[in-house]
């Protein structure tokens, strides 16, 4: 019996290292409105947090933070996702491990899906560009027309992946990521949680999120959701 017979992926920072990708993004974006760009250390710190870019926006430029700029906020996230869907994201590569995780995780059965906060052009783009999107039965990014609240909150977990698999409880999913964004939507969700060490998140707030699992590399999770009877 599997012991996780639904994996969900995070995407920045589990399955593909985006870091440089962001950080250039953010600073085209930022020097092509005429405005100094943050510090990379600045920029990181808010990679690390899991939010989206509504959230890491006002973050990196505090005049996002107003009441009256939802206008220019939106007009920002737009500005962001052109120049990485164009330029940026062709800095994104796969963490080492990830081409023979998932054709493994096919063959035992297992039923993988990604929940990204990242615009779903871009996780749609990456995978196809590393010839991994036939692994992945479902792909819930940022998306205008599938409207969801993002990670941290479980509402894409109940409204979509739980509907798919209405056959197994929640605690036979195991959600795999790197921020406490992640940890934390598993947790609400019910789900089992798997840290991924190797990614963004701050240690310490990812560790007082409580993991079921800890991994430093994506071959560690083999294991973890490999049957007791296949296991040497």
């Amino acid at each position: 019996m599997l012991p996780y017979p639904v994996v969900i992926f995070d995407f920045d920072g589990t399955l593909c290292a985006t870091e440089n990708a962001i950080l250039y993004t953010f600073q085209q974006a930022f020097e092509q409105k005429g405005i100094v760009p943050p510090s990379e250390d600045t920029i990181k710190q808010a990679i690390g947090t899991g939010g989206n870019l509504s959230e890491m926006l006002p973050l990196l430029y505090p005049p996002l933070q107003s009441r009256d700029s939802n206008q220019e906020l939106e007009e920002w996230v737009l500005h962001y996702r052109h120049i990485y869907d164009t330029d940026g994201g062709r800095l994104t590569t796969l963490f080492q491990g990830a081409e023979e995780l998932l054709p493994y995780l096919k063959s035992l059965g297992i039923s993988c899906v990604v929940i990204s906060n990242k615009g779903q052009r871009a996780i749609e783009d990456a995978l196809a560009r590393f010839n991994l999107r036939e692994y992945f039965e479902l792909i819930i990014g940022d998306n205008p027309s599938l409207p969801l609240k993002k990670k941290p909150h479980p509402m894409a977990f109940h409204e979509v992946i739980q509907p798919k698999y209405p056959h197994l409880a929640a605690s036979q999913v195991l959600m795999v990521g790197d921020t406490d964004a992640d940890l934390a939507f598993a947790n609400n969700a019910g789900l089992s949680s798997c840290w991924a060490a190797y990614g963004y998140g701050a240690k310490d707030v990812c560790l007082a999120a409580d993991p079921t699992f800890t991994i430093h590399s994506l071959a560690q999770l083999q294991p973890i959701v490999t049957p007791a009877t296949l296991q040497v």
